[in-house]
């Protein structure tokens, strides 16, 4: 999956949604308020995510090639599910993507004829995680029996708890310390890890069914054991921050 593909389908569905509200508001006949007050929200979101990246293998990495310290942060895309369990609390299910690709050389090697030794390292980032989100004040108003007047901002907060999956690879020419032959090839490991998540962030209402959302989240994963190609070293930090804005639309 190329991310940057999904950053714009995303963005171009967002772009298509926020141009909604007028037909939506028309289609339910009043402008203001809702017919009824809603029960879930559904958002997309792109963002920033910045890794953690203290583990044995990304010093490793950074110590040999040419791969600078935020080399593993990357734009992120993703959704979230919530469902209202009363006026302040929801139930809220969120995924999120990121990858990063950097092209490196090694720093102190070159091959026989003194070009350098190139190759491409890789890692992608899926926090998926189930939490509950309280805001600060109420998110509207009944009026009367049939109509319900969204506030226009709000604030809130939240913990959650899931799994983050990923995937590391290089892939190019590397050098055989022990031979000092340069070779080709690939090294790819993956898997998950258990994942707990703290976020904060604000909404605004652009309309009664669209809100314009900000927010910042932090992953607190358990470090994932290597195998595969990279077996033997210590497990993977997959923490890190995300930043993130989107478009929900409550219904």
């Amino acid at each position: 999956m190329d991310p940057k593909r999904v950053l714009l389908a995303v963005a171009g569905a967002a772009l298509l949604a926020a141009s909604l509200p007028t037909i939506t508001e028309a289609q339910e006949g009043h402008e203001g308020f809702l017919l009824k007050q809603p029960r879930a929200s559904l958002g997309f979101h792109l963002g920033y995510a910045v890794a953690g990246a203290s583990s044995e293998i990304f010093d490793f990495t950074r110590e040999r090639l040419t791969v600078g310290d935020r080399a593993f942060d990357a734009p992120s895309v993703g959704g979230s599910l919530g469902i209202r369990v009363n006026p302040r609390w929801d139930v809220r299910l969120d995924l999120s993507y990121s990858r990063s690709e950097v092209s490196s050389e090694f720093r102190d090697w070159v091959d026989l004829d003194d070009l350098p030794i190139e190759q491409e390292t890789s890692f992608q980032r899926v926090p998926v995680t189930v939490g509950i989100q309280y805001y600060l004040k109420d998110r509207g108003r009944s009026v009367g029996r049939f109509a319900w007047v969204p506030s226009d901002w709000n604030a809130y907060v939240g913990v959650g708890g899931g799994a983050t999956f990923y995937r590391f690879e290089q892939v190019g020419d590397f050098v055989d310390f022990e031979t000092l032959d340069i070779f080709a090839d690939r090294f790819t490991d993956e898997g998950s890890a258990l994942t707990a998540q703290a976020f904060a962030g604000a909404e605004v209402s652009l309309s009664p069914t669209f809100l314009l959302t900000a927010e910042g989240r932090y992953n607190l994963a358990d470090p994932a054991e290597m195998s595969g190609d990279f077996l033997g070293f210590e497990p993977m930090d997959l923490s890190g921050f995300e930043f993130v804005v989107g478009l929900s639309a409550r219904f």
